[in-house]
C-alpha cells in the first residue's frame, strides 16, 4: 500500500504541470502573461519537490530548415527570472522537470551562412546542401527544376555553378537563389 501511494505521489506534480501547460497553451492572448506565471509557480513548486533543477530547452528554427537545441539547467527559484529573459518565445511542451522553447528564427542558421550551398540533387531538385552537392549532406530540399527549359534559358555557366554549388552566406543571397531558379520549377501534373 505504502509503495502504491510512493507512485501516486511521484506522479502528482507531473501531472499538475501538464495541467497548467494545457491551459497555457490554450489560454486567450490576453492572459498568457498570467499563465506562463501560472505555470512558472506550478514548475518551480513541482521541481523543488522532486528536487532536482528544472531545465529550459530552447529551440531555435531556422528559415533554412535547421533546428537547434539548447538545454539550460535552472534553479526552481530561479525560473521566474530565466522565462523573463526569454519573453516572445514560444511555450512548446513541458512537464515536471523542463519546460520546451521555440523562437522562429527569420534568418540562416550560423551553420547555414558558414557552409551552405545550392545545388541540384541527383534526381533534379533544388536542394541545399552543407557543403557541397557532391558530398550530398542535405540540409533542405525545395522543388523539381525543369533542367530543360533552365539549360535552354540560362547561360551554361550559370547552370555549370548550381550543379557545382553556389555558396550562400546571408539570407539575402538565399532568397536570390530561390528567386532565380524558382521560374524553372517543374509543376508535375495531378
Amino acid at each position: 500500500m505504502k509503495r502504491k501511494w510512493m507512485v501516486y505521489g511521484s506522479w502528482g506534480p507531473a501531472l499538475t504541470v501538464g495541467i497548467v501547460i494545457g491551459i497555457a497553451l490554450m489560454a486567450p492572448p490576453l492572459s498568457e502573461q498570467a499563465s506562463v506565471q501560472k505555470l512558472i509557480s506550478v514548475g518551480s513548486e513541482s521541481a523543488q519537490q522532486v528536487g532536482k533543477p528544472f531545465t529550459l530547452v530552447l529551440t531555435r528554427s531556422y528559415l533554412c530548415g535547421v533546428r537547434d537545441e539548447e538545454h539550460k539547467p535552472v534553479a526552481a527559484h530561479l525560473l521566474p527570472d530565466a522565462m523573463a529573459e526569454y519573453k516572445g518565445w514560444e511555450i512548446v511542451s513541458g512537464d515536471a522537470s523542463k519546460l520546451i522553447l521555440l523562437k522562429r528564427e527569420h534568418d540562416l542558421s550560423p551553420a547555414c551562412k558558414e557552409n551552405g550551398h545550392f545545388g541540384l540533387s541527383e534526381d533534379g531538385i533544388l536542394t541545399l546542401f552543407h557543403g557541397l552537392p557532391q558530398e550530398q549532406e542535405v540540409i533542405q530540399t525545395f522543388y523539381r527544376i525543369n533542367t530543360a527549359k533552365m539549360e535552354a534559358s540560362m547561360s551554361k555557366e550559370e547552370v555549370e555553378n548550381l550543379k557545382r554549388g553556389i555558396r550562400v552566406h546571408d539570407l539575402a543571397e538565399y532568397h536570390s537563389v530561390l528567386s532565380t531558379y524558382g521560374e524553372f520549377q517543374l509543376i508535375e501534373e495531378e
